[in-house]
């Protein structure tokens, strides 16, 4: 086999993993038999671990797909909408993904604390993303000028903890509608 056919298939390998996990993370919780995540990925054991030494190093990388995901998901909303449709859709995918991501971030923080690499690349990607939402948000005079990028990353994950399994995306809706208001310059 060529290199790289075995590269392409080492890609797809590690997506099926990652994307096994976020069901079964979400589905049976985070400490869910490794060797259920390789058969639903279709797998062997042996492959999941070549990609993911341990389970820390899976639910990092799970992670970092959902988080990826959001904020590619908004960026593709800032270049065709307004920065508070953008902004309201970061933080309805932020909160309907806390349920998923339950016990996530708490396992990672055990095994290898706040400031491991995984943390701080979301972070960073989260607040980029922030940056140029609000400062779209200020040009077209939606958001007030005193709001920082940490300000939301904060508003954010404090009401993603808020979410209850059983919410409704209109519950979701209202609350990030409250959130939004208060963003709002006053005048």
């Amino acid at each position: 086999m060529a290199a790289g056919a075995r590269r392409a298939d080492a890609a797809r390998n590690y997506e099926k993993l990652v994307a096994a996990a976020q069901e079964l993370f979400h589905t049976d919780g985070v400490d869910v038999a490794l060797d259920k995540v390789a058969a639903e990925a279709g797998v062997g054991v042996g492959t999941l671990y070549r990609h993911f030494p341990n389970r820390t190093a899976l639910l990092e990388a799970t992670f970092r797909s959902y988080s990826a995901q959001i904020v590619a998901d908004g960026r593709r909303l800032l270049e065709t909408e307004s920065a508070t449709a953008a902004l309201e859709a970061m933080f309805a995918a932020y909160m309907s993904t806390a349920s998923t991501k339950k016990g996530m971030k708490e396992a990672i923080l055990a095994a290898v604390g706040d400031h491991t690499q995984v943390f701080e690349e979301t972070r960073t990607d989260s607040r980029q993303l922030m940056t140029a939402i609000l400062a779209a948000g200020r040009a077209d005079g939606s958001f007030r000028d005193d709001v920082e990028p940490d300000d939301v990353s904060r508003l954010m994950g404090g009401l993603s903890m808020t979410c209850a399994v059983d919410d409704t995306a209109e519950t979701r809706r209202r609350l990030i509608r409250v959130v939004l208001d208060g963003l709002r310059p006053q005048g």
